[in-house]
């Protein structure tokens, strides 16, 4: 009879090699990873060529006792990176928004006033535009004058005087600017009307909060 086939051989040999792992893993400890064929590969000590990769920690019984994530690569750090950026500026945001909201409701205690405060932007805007357009009526009289003299002087084979052509030129540079200044004021009445209308719907949301919140702690 071979040694191989006395009774008993391969139990002990079993029993051999379970206790051979446990004991050296009680010297020190024992490492799972993947190389870089896609197999499973176990240790007391990681190669450096795996370091950077994911590992477990295993206890005697094959318990992962610790986990090792993978090194980041600079494509994950740049992206952590710019999604915190991203937080700190939606953050940010709202922190401007509660503000906002806060003066809303500080300053006005219903729609009717902030009706009346754009009303009363628009129709300090637009006095201004009437007293432009005034000057642009009188601007365009005068120039009308200056060029019906003008005229006159060139059909009488005058010439016209250097002071004359100068004073056209500038009664036109004149009403251009004012008109310039007419399209600009009425552009920010435009504006006005915009950010009242925003303001508005976004007033009367937060009061229904309000008063939601109101009704739920009653």
């Amino acid at each position: 009879m071979t040694v191989k086939n006395r009774p008993g051989y391969w139990s002990v040999l079993v029993a051999t090699l379970l206790w051979l792992p446990v004991h050296a893993v009680d010297a020190g400890k024992l490492y799972k990873w993947v190389d870089e064929n896609g197999r499973t590969r176990y240790g007391d000590k990681i190669p450096p060529q795996y370091a950077k990769q994911r590992a477990e920690t295993l206890s005697t019984r094959g318990i992962v006792l610790q986990v090792k994530p993978a090194a980041k690569t600079p494509q994950q750090l740049a992206e952590e990176q710019r999604e915190e950026q991203l937080r700190i500026e939606e953050d940010s945001r709202k922190r401007e928004q509660a503000v906002k909201n806060r003066i809303l409701l500080d300053t006005f205690t219903n729609e009717d006033e902030m009706i009346m405060t754009r009303d009363g932007k628009i129709e300090a805007i637009e006095a201004v535009i009437r007293v432009t357009t005034g000057r642009i009526e009188k601007t365009r009289i005068r120039l009308t004058s200056l060029k019906q003299r003008a005229a006159n002087m060139e059909r009488a084979g005058k010439p016209v005087p250097v002071a004359m052509g100068t004073q056209i030129t500038e009664a036109r540079s004149q009403m251009q600017h004012n008109l310039t200044y007419i399209e600009k004021r009425k552009r920010e009445q435009q504006v006005i009307r915009d950010k009242f209308e925003t303001d508005i719907q976004h007033f009367r949301k937060l009061k229904a909060d309000q008063e939601k919140l109101l009704s739920s702690k009653q």
